[in-house]
C-alpha cells in the first residue's frame, strides 16, 4: 500500500498520518462545540511577534505536506533525499503560510480586536430587566457589540426604579451598576437636560 523503504520514508509517512490524524481531530472536535474554558488568567494584548505565527492549524498543515510532499517526492517521483527534503519543506511552509493567511484574512474579522474602552460600561444606555427596589438590588440589560450584557444594579438615589425603564450607568462600584433613570436626567435642571433655562 504505501512502501516504506527507509527511516526517512518511516519519518515522511509518519509525519504526514499524524497531521492528517491530528487535522480531522481538531475539525470534528470544532464541531462538537464542547465549550469548555481553559481560563489560565493571561489577559494579552493580541498577537504580537513571531508567536502570531504560529498556531495549531499552521503547524499541521506544516506538518502534513511536508510528509505528503517529501513521502510523494520519494518513493512517487523517484527523487534523492536532498531534493526529496528541499520540495518537503518548501510545500510544508506554503501550506503553513496559505492557512495562515486564510485564517487571518478570511476568518478573523478586522474589526475584532478587543479595546478596552468598548467594555466601559459607565455612560451606556440599559433598561431595567429586574425592578430596583428602593435601596436595593435589582437587573439591567443592554447591548455591547451585538451581544446582550446583563448586570445586577442599584439606584443612585435610592429610588425604586420599576422594570422596563431606561437607565444610564453613572459608575460602576465592586462590579455593581450605578444608574439612574434617563428622563429623568433628561428633565433634571442644570445638567445639561433640554429643559434648562
Amino acid at each position: 500500500m504505501f512502501p516504506i523503504n527507509d527511516a526517512l520514508d518511516a519519518v515522511l509517512l509518519g509525519t504526514f498520518l499524524f497531521g492528517l490524524l491530528f487535522t480531522v481531530g481538531s475539525l470534528l472536535l470544532g464541531m462538537a462545540d464542547l465549550g469548555a474554558d481553559a481560563d489560565h488568567g493571561h489577559h494579552g494584548t493580541g498577537d504580537h511577534g513571531f508567536g502570531g505565527l504560529v498556531n495549531v492549524s499552521s503547524i499541521l498543515a506544516f506538518i502534513t505536506w511536508f510528509g505528503g510532499v517529501g513521502y510523494l517526492a520519494r518513493n512517487g517521483l523517484g527523487w534523492p533525499v536532498f531534493f526529496s527534503l528541499g520540495l518537503a519543506l518548501a510545500g510544508g511552509l506554503a501550506a503553513g503560510w496559505i492557512v495562515l493567511w486564510f485564517i487571518r484574512k478570511v476568518l478573523r474579522s478586522p474589526d475584532d480586536t478587543l479595546d478596552p474602552k468598548d467594555f466601559e460600561r459607565v455612560g451606556v444606555l440599559a433598561r431595567v430587566t429586574s425592578s430596583i427596589r428602593s435601596g436595593g438590588v435589582g437587573e439591567i440589560v443592554w447591548e455591547q457589540r451585538g451581544t446582550r450584557m446583563v448586570t445586577s444594579a442599584r439606584s443612585a438615589s435610592a429610588d425604586p426604579i420599576g422594570r422596563g425603564a431606561e437607565v444610564l450607568i453613572l459608575r460602576v462600584e465592586r462590579g455593581m451598576a450605578v444608574v439612574a433613570p434617563f428622563d429623568e436626567l433628561l428633565h433634571e435642571p442644570g445638567s445639561g437636560g433640554v429643559n434648562q433655562n
